[in-house]
């Protein structure tokens, strides 16, 4: 590491990480910028696998596991000396497996990869950089595992999975403990935006919800799986977070101008749902991805173009109410550092905007032409 790098890493706390950008030079060279958010300046490109993607860290944020789609792998890379630790293949050699997403448990060392190959979740030690295992859900060689989540006072990591030709999603709670699948709510319709996670977990551990246009939920209770139920207060949700006193928020589809927000919903073993309070409030067309910041003071919604010629990133101030819109003329992924920062992905560049002000920064430039900014991440995150 050059000394530049050190100085800035030393200037960086351990809940406050690096920003990592995963992008591909030509649609074929794969690579993750490293960003300095308290310089803005980019202070490590590090080549990965092609077409890489989607990121997670592990809970201890010493670790950034990288998709790489194209090459059927995951890149390990160290966050303390940006090397390159290991590139674990996912799948076999008989076919391509094509993962997609990526998630670390909150508990348990282990890193689950879904596959829209074959249909399965491969699952990485993050202490020894090895496959454990792969897991093939239920039913098998159908149905593509798009999105994670996971809750420390859980035992499962659940699963989306989306059902293109049978119009009909499923989810799958994967036992931390025993890796086996265990499919659940198979008696409810639900409906999937495939490239919008629709799953969150109340803080308690106990209540996991699942959004689309018809919302469920299902209780858990250690290694029992309860009854799932439908609640009107979760129709046409697409995707939401749960904040840690217990409010969970919720983007709408894509003709709706509202969020959603909803305290302590949950569902006890007997099947009977409660919440204290819920809430419409205004938002915009075309919603996109949720995030929350770091201590959860800030909310950030994307929306995508529909009725304005450029769309943005509505900032929602989650102690005062207040809520504004700040503009971009192009929205990709969107990463919080801190409660200082969001950085938003443009086509060739990411976006810097100061949180508390509602202010667009300088762009950081991570190539010129050829280069497609995927993916944004900045700490570890209970989804997907």
């Amino acid at each position: 590491m050059n000394t530049n790098m050190a100085n800035c890493r030393r200037n960086l706390s351990a809940a406050h990480p690096y920003v990592y950008v995963s992008y591909e030079i030509n649609s074929n060279y794969g690579y993750i910028a490293v960003i300095d958010p308290v310089q803005d300046t980019i202070v490590k490109r590090i080549r990965v696998g092609s077409r890489p993607g989607p990121m997670c860290m592990d809970p201890a944020e010493e670790k950034l596991f990288v998709v790489n789609t194209d090459s059927d792998s995951v890149t390990i890379i160290d966050t303390n000396t940006l090397k390159v630790l290991n590139s674990v293949h996912i799948g076999n050699s008989l076919y391509r497996s094509y993962p997609n997403a990526i998630f670390a448990a909150p508990k348990g060392d282990k890193i689950y990869v879904g596959h829209s190959g074959d249909s399965s979740v491969t699952i990485i030690d993050s202490v020894t950089n090895e496959v454990i295992k792969q897991v093939e859900m239920v039913p098998p060689g159908i149905g593509i595992p798009f999105a994670f989540a996971g809750n420390k006072n859980s035992s499962y990591v659940y699963v989306a999975r989306t059902f293109a030709d049978l119009a009909r999603d499923r989810v799958v709670a994967i036992g931390i403990d025993d890796d086996i699948a265990h499919p659940y709510g198979e008696d409810i319709e639900l409906n999937f935006e495939p490239t919008s996670n629709p799953l969150a977990v109340h803080p308690d551990g106990h209540t996991q919800v699942t959004l689309g246009y018809n919302g469920m939920l299902t209780y858990f209770d250690g290694d029992a799986i309860g009854e799932s139920s439908t609640s009107s207060l979760l129709a046409n949700t697409v995707s939401g977070v749960y904040t840690d006193d217990k409010r969970l928020f919720c983007t709408m589809r894509e003709d709706r101008n509202y969020l959603k927000g909803i305290k302590n919903l949950s569902i006890d073993k007997y099947g009977i749902i409660t919440y204290e309070s819920f809430v419409d409030f205004p938002s915009y067309k075309g919603q996109d991805k949720i995030r929350l910041s770091r201590k959860q003071l800030y909310m950030g919604v994307t929306i995508q173009p529909t009725d304005f010629h450029t769309g943005g990133v509505q900032i929602v101030d989650l102690s005062e109410g207040y809520r504004d819109l700040v503009t971009l003329p192009v929205v990709g992924d969107l990463a919080f550092y801190s409660d200082t920062k969001a950085y938003v992905g443009e086509l060739n560049t990411v976006r810097p905007i100061d949180v508390a002000t509602f202010t667009v920064l300088p762009a950081i430039q991570i190539g010129r032409e050829n280069i497609t900014v995927k993916n944004l991440i900045s700490g570890y995150s209970t989804q997907s």
